[in-house]
C-alpha cells in the first residue's frame, strides 16, 4: 500500500508526464475568471495515481486551475498505488475519508459553520459530459455546489 499527500509543485517536479500534459492545457480567460469568482469555501481533494493514464490526462487540468489560486478553494492532492487504498489520516482535516474505486477522483467538500467539511460533489475519472474538459467540469462543480448551499 502506497499513498501520500503531496503538492502540485512536487507532482510537477517528480513526474514528467504531468508536466508534459500540463503544457498542453489551455484554460480560457472565462474559465479562469469563473474559478476565481467562487466565494464559497471549499476543499477539493484530488486522488490520483502516477501509474494511471486517466490521471495523466485529467489531473493537469486541476493543476492548471490551481496555478490560478482562489483563496476560497483549498486543493489537496493524494497519490495512491494501484490498490487505491488511502489511510483515513491522509485526508484533509474535517473531510470524511472516502472509499476510492477509480482514479482520478475529485471530491468536493463544503466548509460548514464551525469548520467541518461536508461532501457535496464528485467527479470520477473523466468529465461527466462528452467533449468537456476536466477543468470545465471542476469549475462547473464548484459553481453549482456553491449555488446549492
Amino acid at each position: 500500500m502506497l499513498f501520500r499527500s503531496t503538492t502540485a509543485k512536487a507532482i510537477l517536479e517528480n513526474r514528467a508526464r504531468f508536466r508534459e500534459n500540463l503544457a498542453k492545457v489551455k484554460l480560457t480567460d472565462d474559465l479562469k475568471a469563473r474559478w476565481k469568482a467562487v466565494r464559497q469555501p471549499f476543499t477539493l481533494v484530488a486522488v490520483f495515481g502516477s501509474w494511471c493514464g486517466d490521471s495523466h490526462r485529467q489531473l493537469p487540468d486541476l493543476l492548471a486551475l490551481d496555478s490560478n489560486p482562489n483563496p476560497f478553494i483549498e486543493v489537496h492532492y493524494l497519490g495512491v498505488a494501484q490498490d487505491m487504498a488511502v489511510k483515513a489520516t491522509t485526508w484533509p482535516r474535517g473531510c470524511l475519508p472516502q472509499k476510492v474505486v477509480r482514479v482520478p477522483a475529485f471530491y468536493l467538500f463544503a466548509t460548514q459553520p464551525g469548520g467541518g467539511q461536508k461532501l457535496v460533489g464528485t467527479v470520477m475519472e473523466t468529465p461527466p459530459r462528452a467533449g468537456q474538459t476536466m477543468a470545465a467540469a471542476l469549475v462547473e462543480l464548484v459553481e453549482t455546489r456553491g449555488r446549492a448551499l
